[in-house]
């Protein structure tokens, strides 16, 4: 057995590490039925309906993060918001992640007389949740990188997802982060549209590859810049391969 303790959670949405703020975190997926048991019947079944997603965040008030009121409380974000929710943490390349493209739904605060502020958001998944894994860690590169070799045994043909999250940026440039993979290792080539949209600023961004699609057995990273002076990015990245 493997248990893990939930002090090392981490949570990215969009281009902001919210670990540091929150203390609680619950992630669900469920799938809609309705009973369709008749007369006569000894057991009974139901049709399977809609699959859906939700996770709820609690945590600290802090007035610096004043983006996280605006997205939540004054405009709901749009559908496709980042989500990357490390359960265990994303300490080491091939921690377990969940990949989540979402809508926010909920923000409160609440302020007691004895206690510090603190703070709730909840958002519901608006497309498949990817069971993936972390590729990069939330960390700083300098200037073009290749990362590690990730060796998940096989290959697979049902899709991929990939989730990019730019938290910061130095020394101006234009980065583009992307995705390798391979069948023998050391071999790669570029996975067909696993390039993210140059950055050059913070961002968040969501890759998708369609059902069907191959992902083979070897994959890693490649952030390339082009220009600025010294230029640095720290970034997050995970990914996943479809279930179905």
């Amino acid at each position: 057995m493997a248990f893990k303790h939930g002090k090392s959670t981490s949570v990215f949405l969009g281009a902001k590490d919210l670990s540091p703020f929150l203390n609680a975190a619950d992630f669900s997926v469920d799938v809609d039925t309705a009973d369709q048991t008749t007369f006569g019947s000894t057991w009974k079944t139901a049709g399977v309906g809609m699959a859906g997603s939700k996770s709820d965040f609690a945590g600290l008030y802090d007035p610096t993060l004043t983006d996280l009121i605006s997205l939540l409380a004054i405009d709901p974000g749009p559908a496709g918001t980042v989500l990357t929710y490390a359960p265990a943490g994303a300490l080491a390349i091939g921690d377990r992640a969940r990949l989540v493209s979402v809508v926010e739904t909920a923000y409160a605060e609440s302020s007691p007389i004895g206690g510090m502020i603190a703070c709730k958001y909840g958002v519901l998944g608006s497309d498949d949740v990817g069971d993936g894994q972390i590729l990069h860690l939330l960390s700083l590169d300098t200037g073009t990188t290749t990362g590690a070799e990730k060796d998940d045994l096989a290959a697979t043909a049902t899709g991929w997802q990939a989730h990019l999250h730019v938290i910061a940026q130095t020394g101006g440039g234009s980065w583009v982060v992307k995705l390798q993979d391979a069948a023998v290792s050391n071999t790669y080539t570029d996975l067909a549209g696993g390039a993210f949209t140059a950055a050059v600023g913070t961002t968040a961004q969501r890759l998708t590859g369609a059902p069907g699609s191959t992902l083979r057995r070897y994959v890693r990273y490649v952030a390339t810049v082009t220009g600025g002076v010294a230029p640095t990015i720290t970034f997050a990245l995970a990914y996943s391969r479809n279930n179905t």
